[in-house]
């Protein structure tokens, strides 16, 4: 008894084997095979990407060959259904050649070995001519994909593949934002801009929604990581802006930011760091955390200690946050929404919760009925039992998230100030710079000195007198900036000023 294979492939899952396969059939009935002695070996994978041992039609034939020593033929539609690579086309040549089985061709027609066994001539020289053809024609096609490709970008459409994340293409291969997966990436890129969420905790909330279910929490992240550096979504010539570029550049700085390892030094403890200066020569006041003083390094001796201005700075900056940046309104609807969003999580993780304890229902069904062994229930029992507590301890943390926030509504709705216990030393940092522009310093005298705050609200400037003996401040003037200028920045220190105005 003597048995064929019938090799059929295509490259593409679009494409359709049964005409092909026919066709070979046709060829394999004519030579005298029966039904039963014919083995049938169908694919669709791309000859082009996949070497010789990825390819699983090849692989199928190799196997059946090296184990059913009846096989006597191999037909094939063209010789580039086998592979387009030389290559891998003379070591299949070579392997069919020492295990004695015939290659026969149909397009064009020829068969590879005489009836002795040998090579044939004719055979061996279209078997050549041919994988050269086949690799030449895998060039060229690279070459027509990668011109069409490159055609396509610069009159701005698809380039090919799957479109980029917040995108789709329409009708025209153009690509068009699409609207839910865009809203994420603003949300993505506000959080990690603004609100000094870290990509983690991001992937966190996305995934506690109910968001990216298919990806694992660490895949997640990785994706936000390269989201948050593809400058296209600013808009290009091929894809439409979904991010501002501001917004974009703010999400830069804040990656440059998180790379910065920061210490807990005594230092954190000024206030003013980086916006106390000489208000003659310009120059800014270091901090001095042993001796607890702004001082200046160079041009002059001035100091002043943190107690003497930190105190009256702090109380203008309260102030001005409360009566112009604050807005009680907006805060309310702001804690409302993240109460929403805790809701959410928590409907999320409780559905997942219930879905965890249908598993474990299951799973002891499976080991009473006798369907599944005692130590597999018992590894699959522990491992749901890890991921119930660890939801459970989620769940517990929302719900303490939720009525953390639903008493900052309270605060909201009945403070009228802010409360300066309740407040850390970077959060007052944050608020002073968010209304103070510079701070001067000038010292007539040992007792006094003479301060001036040049604030981001109304452009006013308040000057106060500080005695430094009795730690006491009166307010001396006020005035327009333009009447009362900041002192000259030294040209050393313009691009840090400006750096640190467009953070803030």
């Amino acid at each position: 008894m003597r048995k064929a294979i019938v090799l059929s492939r295509v490259s593409t899952l679009q494409q359709d084997l049964r005409q092909q396969t026919e066709e070979i059939l046709r060829e394999v009935y004519k030579d005298g095979y029966k039904k039963e002695e014919v083995i049938v070996i169908e694919d669709k994978e791309s000859a082009i990407k996949l070497s010789e041992e990825e390819r699983r039609g090849l692989n199928k034939l190799k196997e059946h060959i090296r184990t059913d020593p009846t096989i006597t033929a191999v037909y094939i539609y063209e010789l580039s259904r086998l592979s387009r690579r030389q290559l891998v086309l003379f070591s299949i040549r070579d392997f069919l050649i020492e295990h004695d089985i015939q290659l026969i061709c149909l397009k064009p027609y020829f068969k590879l070995l005489e009836p002795d066994g040998k090579m044939s001539q004719t055979g061996s020289l279209m078997f050549s001519i041919f994988s050269s053809m086949s690799e030449s024609e895998m060039a060229l096609a690279k070459e027509r994909m990668m011109r069409g490709r490159k055609f396509n970008i610069a009159m701005g459409k698809s380039g090919g593949g799957r479109a980029p994340f917040g995108y789709t293409t329409d009708k025209d291969k153009r690509h068009v934002i699409h609207p839910e997966q865009a809203a994420i990436l603003r949300r993505i890129f506000h959080d990690y801009a603004y609100s000094g969420k870290s990509q983690v905790k991001i992937s966190k909330e996305l995934k506690e929604e109910g968001l990216f279910q298919h990806l694992q929490l660490h895949s997640l992240n990785n994706q936000i990581n390269l989201w948050i550096r593809r400058t296209y979504y600013t808009g290009t010539n091929q894809f439409p802006p979904i991010i501002p570029k501001a917004l974009f550049a703010e999400a830069q700085k804040s990656t440059k930011r998180n790379r910065t390892v920061h210490t807990n030094t005594p230092r954190e403890k000024f206030l003013l760091k980086g916006l106390i200066r000489d208000a003659q020569t310009g120059y800014l006041l270091h901090s001095n955390s042993n001796s607890g003083h702004y001082q200046a390094r160079r041009a002059s001796s001035l100091t002043i200690s943190m107690h003497n201005i930190d105190p009256l700075v702090w109380s203008v900056a309260k102030e001005l946050y409360e009566r112009f940046v604050v807005n009680k309104e907006l805060l309310y609807k702001q804690l409302l929404k993240e109460i929403g969003t805790l809701s959410t999580k928590i409907d999320h993780l409780n559905r997942e919760l219930s879905s965890i304890h249908d598993k474990m229902e299951r799973v002891e069904e499976r080991f009473i009925f006798g369907r599944l062994r005692k130590a597999r229930a018992e590894v699959l029992i522990a491992e749901l039992s890890v991921e119930q507590m660890e939801i459970e301890s989620r769940l517990v943390e929302l719900a303490n998230e939720s009525a953390m926030k639903q008493c900052q509504i309270n605060d909201v709705l009945l403070s009228e100030e802010i409360d300066d216990e309740k407040l850390s030393l970077n959060e007052k940092i944050e608020i002073v710079k968010k209304v103070i522009y510079m701070v001067t310093v000038r010292k007539p005298s040992r007792k006094e000195t003479e301060v001036k705050l040049y604030n981001k609200i109304n452009n006013e400037v308040l000057v106060y007198r500080v005695d430094c003996w009795r730690r006491s401040w009166q307010l001396i003037s006020q005035s327009n900036r333009a009447e009362n200028p900041p002192p000259k920045i030294p040209k050393s220190h313009e691009t840090r000023i400006k750096n640190r105005t467009l953070l803030i």
